[in-house]
């Protein structure tokens, strides 16, 4: 898909932008709630564990002419939902995108970017989870060159796993 936006900056959030990143968060969850998805519910996003994440340097903003459009934690480990798994990789979490950009291929580029990431930090490969019964967001990180590593259930969830090697270019 064209991108129809201009110049892209990602870069770890600060505490400035903690109001940025919960407010994105909130509009993704709204959505999700409207479009009848499971998993993220409004005011279901800690703003100490939002804060925190950004205090240790775990979370990005993206910001397009000035205006934040996206946002995701990368993390370096994740044994709650992963469980006892090797040293290898970072992990996506929380990937919003303001849904003034939605189609328009924001969503890869950031995850790209955190692919991009993970191997200049000499891991292997990006994972990610998200609901299990989402099937368009499933299709979506397939198609994105996710490959499809199982499930798990987190606090209660179905979840499904997915991984891709970083540095290997997906479909699309």
């Amino acid at each position: 898909m064209a991108k129809t936006y201009g110049r892209l900056e990602v870069r770890e959030a600060r505490s400035a932008d903690l109001d940025a990143v919960m407010s994105m968060l909130e509009e993704a969850a709204r959505w999700m709630v409207w479009r009848g998805i499971e998993g993220w519910t409004p005011g279901s996003s800690s703003r100490r564990r939002i804060a925190d994440l950004i205090e240790s340097g775990e979370m990005y903003l993206a910001v397009l002419e000035g205006q934040p459009v996206g946002t995701f934690a990368l993390q370096w480990s994740d044994s709650e939902t992963w469980g006892n798994v090797p040293d290898d990789a970072g992990y996506v979490h929380g990937l919003a995108i303001r849904r003034n950009v939605a189609g328009t291929g924001l969503g890869r580029d950031l995850l790209k970017w955190a692919e991009n990431s993970v191997s200049l930090s000499g891991k292997k490969y990006l994972r990610l989870d998200c609901v299990a019964d989402n099937e368009a967001l499933n299709a979506y990180y397939r198609q994105a060159g996710f490959g499809y590593r199982g499930r798990a259930v987190v606090r209660g969830l179905a979840m499904s796993l997915y991984e891709k090697e970083a540095g290997v270019s997906g479909a699309g």
